[in-house]
């Protein structure tokens, strides 16, 4: 019987040794973050931080923009930027940029209208739940509303022949004064990537 066993420890040994050597060829390694992507024709990393950038840029040096802020810091509602492609792409992460990037300029206030549910429900437990001494309570109806509203979308188009497949993205924001229903500023950007055929295809 101990012969009939060797084998079998044998196979299982060197199967345990394959898969751990396997296993061992993967490393992990942190790279700078504003380090250009070039990993695929998708919407990366890069394309999302200098859309951000080029945005922000445009729209502080917008001649009409800046005689606004000069007179007042504006209060701004930032919409969820829109995805009209056919790709998923985290657009809360190019909102979430611009927001940043706009409220740390020093020239504008924001709104958040995300949390407004969760502000709501908080207001009604210092007023209504009894836990909350009133003299302490947050007042309500003391809320400042937004001035502009800050909205846009992405939109993409794809082609390809036998040699090349190519990207195009363009990314359109819009900052819209809400009392008069006028648009103060519009921004845009494209992308256009290519990918030549490699002898093993796409």
């Amino acid at each position: 019987m101990k012969k009939k066993l060797y084998p079998a420890l044998l196979a299982t040994t060197i199967t345990t040794t394959i898969f751990l050597s396997g296993c061992s060829g993967t490393t992990i390694q942190y790279t700078d973050p504003d380090a250009v992507d070039t990993t695929s024709l998708n919407f990366s990393s890069t394309d999302l931080q200098t859309t951000a950038k080029k945005m922000v840029d445009s729209l502080l040096t917008s001649p009409r923009i800046m005689k606004i802020t000069q007179k007042s810091t504006p209060i701004i509602w930032v919409q969820t930027v829109e995805n009209n492609t056919n790709e998923h792409i985290d657009t809360q992460s190019i909102t979430n940029i611009i927001s940043t990037e706009l409220l740390n300029s020093g020239k504008f206030n924001f709104v958040d209208m995300s949390k407004v549910t969760a502000v709501k429900d908080q207001m009604q437990y210092q007023h209504y739940s009894g836990m909350v001494a009133q003299d302490k309570a947050v007042k309500i109806g003391q809320q400042v509303g937004a001035e502009y509203m800050l909205y846009g979308d992405i939109s993409s188009i794809s082609a390809r022949n036998n040699y090349q497949q190519s990207q195009y993205f363009q990314i359109t924001l819009k900052l819209m004064d809400l009392k008069s229903g006028l648009m103060v500023w519009q921004g845009q950007k494209q992308i256009r990537k290519i990918a030549e055929k490699s002898y093993f295809g796409w």
